[in-house]
């Protein structure tokens, strides 16, 4: 087999299992993917609109606003009124969400910790710089 290869399917076999551990931890706190998702971006972006959302993520507006409809129905997030254009509505999270957001960050920390464990910080920053520059070879206007 090709090292080329061998590398590919090292990294599709760790895409799979962040992927099932997150899947596994988001379905335990009652979330969908894209709810998660959402609570993220909503919490780190200071544009929280839902037109940023769907930006973002490539989905159709009726989608995001869907996926918010369905957060703010659960009281993880409510729509403001925004403080530099009053026709805008921004999307905040509320306590609940926020709660809900810092659990799915707690996650994230242990997946890292243990994806990590038996590392040296020298390996990690080498095992990252190979990773990005991989997503941007990827990303890059290469596709055929």
């Amino acid at each position: 087999m090709e090292n080329d290869e061998m590398v590919a399917q090292q990294v599709l076999r760790l895409a799979r299992q962040i992927t099932k551990r997150r899947n596994h931890h988001i379905r335990d706190l009652d979330l969908t993917t894209e709810q998660a998702d959402a609570l993220r971006f909503f919490e780190e972006r200071p544009d929280r609109s839902i037109t940023a959302f769907k930006t973002v993520q490539g989905i159709t507006h009726q989608t995001a606003r869907l996926i918010v409809q369905r957060l703010a129905k659960r009281g993880l997030v409510q729509l403001v009124t925004s403080s530099t254009d009053a026709r805008m509505k921004q999307v905040e999270l509320t306590p609940a969400g926020k709660q809900k957001r810092q659990q799915l960050q707690q996650h994230g920390w242990q997946t890292s910790a243990d994806l990590f464990d038996h590392f040296s910080e020298a390996e990690q920053q080498q095992l990252l710089n190979f990773l990005q520059r991989a997503n941007h070879n990827l990303e890059s206007d290469k596709v055929q």
